[in-house]
Parts: C-alpha cells; structure tokens; sequence
C-alpha cells in the first residue's frame, strides 16, 4: 500500500500520525512518503509536486493538512481513501475516514465515517517498568488550565518526597515558560535529578515513560497523559485551577478521575499561606491503553 503523509511540522500532531502509521504497518506493508507543509500559515503555504494517480492512501493531522489532502485526493486514482487525524473544521463529509478523539463527537453531525478514541493516540508498551525510575513531565502556558509555577513546584517537591532514592527524570516541553525551567534548575542543584530539557536533550521521553514505575504529569499535557497511560506504572495529574469547567481537555481529565483510571495530587488552602497535599491512586486493576490499536483495526477493516 502506497501512502501519502502530508506533515504540518506539528510534533504533537506528527506523533500521533506516525503512531498510527506504524501500527498500520504491523499487518500491511506499506510504503510512505511524507510531504511538509512549507511557508506561512494561513495565506502562504504550499507543499512540493506530488505524483497523479499513485496514491492508495493519503492522511494527515492538524488542520494546515486538511485542505492539501482533498485538494491531492483530485488527482488520484479514484480508489485512493483519504484520512484525517483529529478534527477537521470544514469538509468533514469529504475525507474517506476521520479518526477524532471522542471529547469532539458534539462537531460531528454525521459520524457514518469517524473512527472514535480516546485522548489521543499513543504509542501501547506492555514492558514492566523499572521500580528505581519516575518521570516528571511538565507542559506550560495554556488554554485549559492555570499553570500556577510556585503550586507546581511545591507538588513536584512533595512527589519527590515520597520516593527519595529513585532516579529521577523531568521533562519540560515547547510551552514551558523560561521561569519555571529556571525553577527546576534550582530545585536540582542538591538533588541527583536528571533534568530532560526538549531544546539540547538526547534522552527520549517515550524510553524513559515506558519503563518508569510512576509518572506525574501537569494536567494541560493531554498526548503527555495519554502516552503514560498506554504504558505500565502509575500516573499521576499536578493539581492546576481550571479556567472553563466546559473547556473539552478539562472534561476528559476529569473524566479520567472520576473513573479511576489516573491518580492526582490534591492541593487544598487550609489558612492563608499553608496548604495541603495529599495523593489519590488510580484503580490497580486498570488496563493499559491501546488506542492506537483499536483506530489500526477498524482503519484496517475499512480500507
């Protein structure tokens, strides 16, 4: 099967397509070729030639490549199946399949050609973690939640206590502001902590969640949260103030909490100036997710 990979250079987006491409691969062979988006969104954008009727299927992630795969779909044969991952805005009637997380089924008024998951797609490891190993992933400025830099700190703190003589790796991300980088540099200086920084790193995060006993994760980092729970160990949610209670990514994680399958940090004001922390565990019996391979199987059926 020839497939066609229109790229937004998007990671998150990126990340999700490439999972879904590689568990495709698991029970077809399949030859991909990638174009990226080059220019300036939204008004200058172009993509380099592609060939005419050479394509069995063309997919794509975010909205810069929504329009590109319909407009390429023209040209191809007229067995060619298109796939858009996440949510288009417009045309979704036009696309062959839509794979879209289920907090967007309120976008959808015909859902004849949409495959539903859960959160986001993630990479699925059944690999037992190490028990001396525990990830700290950090996201940032947002529209879900107040990313509170001084709350944060006192939670990490707090987790860091409860498991001394781990080894330790904190991850930040794009979205993280300089000022709390600064912070975890601080925190570190007397700790024997492995501060992952995105911008001049060589560890990956996939390898170090997937054999980590215990993740805390701030709650505005949805593929960060769905990622570790489609692996072995325990993951946790920081405690962050919400902005909207209708804002989707808060319903999913609370929904999440609700059901038991995350833990969470709570932090409560008892006076001014002193809190509490406590911890909840999520249910032990909770399956690792496989979403990613329930999207393949179906994708798979239908093309």
């Amino acid at each position: 099967m020839n497939i066609l990979w229109i790229k937004d250079n998007n990671v998150g987006h990126e990340k999700q397509a490439k999972i879904l491409l590689d568990e495709l691969s698991k029970t077809r062979e399949i030859n991909i070729q990638d174009v990226n988006i080059k220019g300036f969104h939204p008004f200058f954008t172009y993509i380099d030639p592609v060939e005419e009727n050479f394509f069995d299927l063309i997919i794509g992630a975010g909205h810069k490549t929504y329009s590109y795969i319909l407009d390429i779909k023209k040209s191809q044969k007229k067995s060619c199946k298109t796939v858009a991952i996440l949510t288009p805005t417009l045309k979704k009637d036009k696309f062959d399949f839509i794979c879209a997380p289920s907090h967007d089924k309120n976008k959808f008024t015909n859902t004849n050609n949409v495959i539903f998951f859960e959160g986001s797609l993630a990479k699925v490891s059944l690999n037992e973690p190490d028990e001396n190993v525990i990830v700290i992933a950090l996201g940032g400025k947002n529209k879900h939640y107040h990313f509170d830099e001084d709350s944060i700190l006192d939670q990490i703190e707090y987790f860091l206590s409860l498991y001394p003589e781990k080894k330790y790796y904190i991850f930040n991300s794009r979205r993280t502001p300089t000022s709390m980088n600064n912070k975890i540099t601080k925190l570190i200086e007397t700790k024997e902590i492995i501060f992952c920084d995105y911008r001049n790193n060589d560890i990956s995060f996939e390898s170090i969640l997937h054999k980590s006993s215990a993740k805390l994760i701030t709650r505005d980092s949805v593929n960060m949260i769905f990622e570790s729970l489609s692996c072995k160990g325990n993951t946790y949610l920081v405690d962050m103030k919400i902005k909207s209670k209708m804002n989707k990514v808060v319903k999913t994680v609370n929904n999440l909490i609700e059901q038991k399958k995350i833990g969470y940090i709570e932090q409560s004001d008892m006076v001014d100036g002193l809190s509490t922390i406590k911890i909840h565990k999520q249910n032990v019996y909770n399956d690792v997710f496989a979403e990613v391979e329930k999207v393949a199987y179906k994708l798979d059926q239908l093309i």
